[in-house]
């Protein structure tokens, strides 16, 4: 099918109107592209150890650094906005730009103390407009992270220990779930949801392997949340996840026995999942994922899946045939699981017609 009956057809259909647009210029070699980029980070690298001696005095001045943090931002905005296409000046304003947020964040450091929440929140809403108002997936991706684990760090100093995943979950539901979203306006939901699994692996990651001094998890903290809050942080993971789950069933169209059986399931792992911290947010990327035919997704649910589990097994307090047992028993209920959901998804014999 050429671009032109393509082009007709999706008319026909009301999908797009217009005429057919004009066929973009072919990009660079990606070796080309890789040296451009190179090259862009060893000039804004250079620049940046020239006025190096400058920034020491600036580092002593909370609104100078402010001030020439967001000149950074506003140069690089200019550099993405001008050059777009053009890998030097690209990965140069990227470079620009870190270091300008950099700086913004030494800054708003001189006026709110690092142990109070208004510091993580401020950068988050910092992080955050950049990621809508700067035009460059990278740069949204990267920005995107800054502000989920920013907003990870302030819900921490709050001593709402736990809530950090369930919130960051919910937000990348809210991306990828709607295709409608993220296919009519994917240069600005994609990376965005990019950014969003990154944070949430962080933050899982972080918890999981003993640092979760990073986020804001101080060992003296003590309270209700300090108890329990990681159990209920996972509880409201695990409930996204069903929720996802039924979502999807029911957007596909599943019968009602199948759409039953695989909220049956979702319920099972999420309860499965509470004992097992990161097990619904690796499963919550994976089905987004799939749901959305994005294989780097999938890739990344499958793999932090594995990390995951890997952590579950090896820090479970047990035996060795014990945790064999485990994993036997789960792996014999999935088989289980997908033998009987491809039984009922089979379709029902027509019934025979005849005379009695």
């Amino acid at each position: 099918m050429t671009a032109a009956s393509l082009w007709a057809r999706l008319s026909a259909e009301d999908l797009v109107e217009g005429d057919l647009p004009a066929p973009e210029q072919a990009a660079s070699p990606w070796f080309v592209r890789v040296m451009l980029g190179i090259a862009g980070w060893i000039g804004a690298l250079f620049l940046i150890a020239f006025v190096g001696a400058a920034f020491s005095s600036i580092m002593d001045d909370a609104i100078a650094a402010a001030s020439v943090g967001a000149a950074c931002c506003a140069g690089a905005f200019f550099l993405f906005r001008s050059f777009d296409g053009n890998d030097f000046a690209e990965q140069f304003g990227l470079v620009v730009s870190l270091v300008g947020q950099m700086l913004i964040v030494v800054g708003l450091a001189g006026y709110l103390k690092p142990e109070d929440p208004p510091l993580y929140l401020a950068v988050a809403a910092v992080e955050a407009v950049l990621a809508l108002a700067v035009p460059n997936f990278l740069h949204r991706v990267l920005a995107t992270s800054g502000a989920a684990v920013a907003l990870a760090l302030g819900v921490n100093q709050l001593e709402l220990h736990g809530l950090a995943a369930p919130l960051l979950s919910a937000g990348l539901a809210f991306v990828w779930l709607d295709p409608g979203r993220w296919a009519a306006s994917g240069r600005l939901w994609r990376p965005v949801g990019y950014g969003l699994v990154l944070a949430l692996l962080l933050v899982e990651t972080f918890r999981l392997f003993g640092a979760g001094w990073l986020l804001g998890l101080r060992g003296e903290a003590s309270g209700w949340f300090a108890l329990y809050g990681p159990l209920l942080g996972r509880g409201v993971t695990a409930a996204i996840l069903v929720w996802t789950a039924t979502a999807l069933s029911l957007r596909e169209g599943g019968g009602n026995r199948i759409s039953t059986l695989a909220l049956g399931v979702a319920i099972l792992v999420a309860l499965v999942s509470l004992t097992a911290p990161g097990l619904a947010s690796a499963l919550l990327i994976l089905l987004l994922g799939f749901a959305a035919g994005n294989r780097i997704l999938a890739a990344l649910g499958i793999l932090s899946l594995l990390g995951f589990v890997a952590h579950f097994y090896y820090s479970l307090h047990a035996t060795l045939l014990e945790k064999s047992g485990i994993l036997a028993l789960t792996g014999l209920s999935l088989l289980a699981a997908h033998v009987l959901l491809r039984r009922l998804s089979r379709p029902s014999a027509e019934p025979e017609t005849g005379h009695a």
